[in-house]
């Protein structure tokens, strides 16, 4: 196949995973406080696997912002194109990885990155609760100290939960994908995946703490962008499988 065949492949296939995005997007929408979730997050996965960082990117990042500027969230439309083409490019930096030193590092990274947010998450919470000390204690008919023991209890046993809730997740879909032995979903994709994810929540994270000026508010937008993630990974690991034999035939490359 000539090269010029190549890209015009390349760019039909880009073009199509722009669409599918779009459509996963803006089909079936979960109202949230400040936006919603979807069904989209499965085909950015997807567009990295088959097109790569860059092309991925394009189709992850413009059929995501389509998708908001043609709902009633246009104003998110900007830190879609930015998050999601981040996503795509993030996961498909990390399936170049080839040799155990990088995917050790890659999880490494991924695990301190997760980690590090949600005790920032904690800190926030914190302060927010020690700024309105006083208001709190007398409308909870309990002393100050109370307030902030069972608010320290409560912010430590939340962040252990969520980082215990990702590693599980991790551990579950890592057995699905060998239970399937289907070579082309390993622990990389699952590894790219979970990346991916972090720089979601905490880029939707910043980004409605910019278009709102609270630091509190975004944080009830976490656990929803958390299951948006998961639902995104499920999609992933049962229709990639079939989409990635397609694109090997659409290549001439079917086994």
């Amino acid at each position: 196949m000539t090269q010029p065949n190549e890209q015009i492949k390349k760019i039909v296939l880009t073009g199509l995973m722009t669409g599918l995005v779009f459509l996963a997007t803006s089909i079936i929408k979960i109202p949230t406080m400040n936006g919603y979730i979807h069904l989209g997050d499965g085909f950015i996965f997807i567009s990295a696997i088959i097109l790569g960082p860059f092309y991925g990117s394009f189709a992850a990042g413009v059929g995501s912002m389509l998708a908001d500027l043609l709902s009633p969230y246009a104003q998110w439309a900007l830190p879609t194109l930015i998050i999601k083409s981040l996503m795509a490019l993030i996961m498909g930096l990390v399936l170049r990885q080839r040799t155990r030193k990088e995917a050790i590092r890659s999880a490494a990274t991924t695990v301190a990155i997760w980690s590090i947010f949600f005790i920032s998450l904690k800190d926030a919470l914190a302060k927010a609760i020690d700024i309105s000390l006083d208001k709190l204690s007398v409308d909870l008919e309990q002393t100050p100290e109370y307030v902030m023991d069972a608010a320290s209890d409560i912010q430590i046993k939340l962040t252990v939960a969520i980082i215990g809730t990702i590693i599980i997740v991790f551990a579950i879909m890592l057995y699905l994908v060998k239970k399937q032995k289907n070579k082309s979903i390993g622990a990389g994709v699952v590894l790219g995946m979970l990346s991916s994810g972090a720089c979601m929540v905490i880029g939707y994270y910043f980004a409605e703490l910019i278009l709102y000026g609270n630091p509190i508010s975004p944080i009830f937008s976490v656990p929803m962008n958390i299951i948006q993630l998961i639902v995104g990974i499920a999609i992933t690991i049962a229709i990639a499988p079939a989409l990635i034999k397609a694109n090997r035939y659409f290549n001439g490359k079917a086994d």
